[in-house]
């Protein structure tokens, strides 16, 4: 699965993803971004807005523990009869959501977060409730910029349980292809861009992870 920490992605199409990076490159030879370049893409990007709002107005979380994470794109179960059913999904936290207020964000040391997730899991076993939103005809199929409407019919699906830490170098996770579009038998994707444009990117790179490049 691909999730965020945010309910909505920045970019309708693979061609924001990469403008986005472009802009925030630092120039070589200054070791900074260019401003301006920064600023003429969110003239030319509106899809990167609501993303942008939520992270202006939403201090990071003190810790993964108190964090919802949201699938944000679309995909369809499929039943034994060939129907299907469009849905979206996110990862509430049994711990509760919390975020940073700005004092403690001002005073918190890099890497916290990874920090403050390694000592929680000491104290026990971690939990998020998967929650299901079931789609209706209308509600965006194609585009992760944008929120379904809310209301909608949600199911409680599952519980994803996590009993211990190991840093990424320790615990295999750079040799692994993190691909949403393998996906399990009942389950399809949609025709979002943005969806189908993650496995060959990520394909690249976990080839230059398993290469050192």
């Amino acid at each position: 699965m691909t999730m965020l920490d945010t309910p909505m992605f920045f970019a309708r199409t693979p061609s924001t993803f990469l403008d986005k990076f472009l802009a925030l490159a630092k120039d070589v030879r200054t070791g900074k971004a260019d401003p301006s370049k920064l600023t003429a893409f969110l003239e030319q990007h509106p899809d990167n807005a609501a993303q942008m709002h939520f992270l202006a107005t939403n201090n990071p979380p003190t810790s993964y523990a108190n964090a919802a994470f949201y699938g944000i794109h679309t995909f369809r179960f499929v039943d034994h009869a060939g129907k299907t059913t469009n849905v979206r999904w996110r990862f509430v936290p049994e711990d509760g959501e919390r975020s940073l207020t700005d004092a403690e964000l001002a005073q918190e040391r890099r890497e916290f977060l990874e920090a403050a997730f390694r000592d929680r899991v000491q104290r026990g076993p971690v939990r998020w409730e998967m929650i299901v939103t079931i789609g209706e005809p209308g509600d965006s199929e194609n585009d992760p910029t944008v929120l379904w409407p809310a209301g909608r019919r949600e199911i409680e699906a599952g519980t994803l349980t996590l009993t211990s830490y190991a840093p990424d170098q320790a615990s295999g996770a750079y040799s692994i292809n993190f691909d949403p579009m393998h996906m399990a038998d009942g389950i399809a994707p949609t025709d979002d861009p943005v969806l189908r444009f993650r496995s060959p990117s990520y394909a690249i790179s976990h080839s230059r992870r398993l290469t050192e490049v």
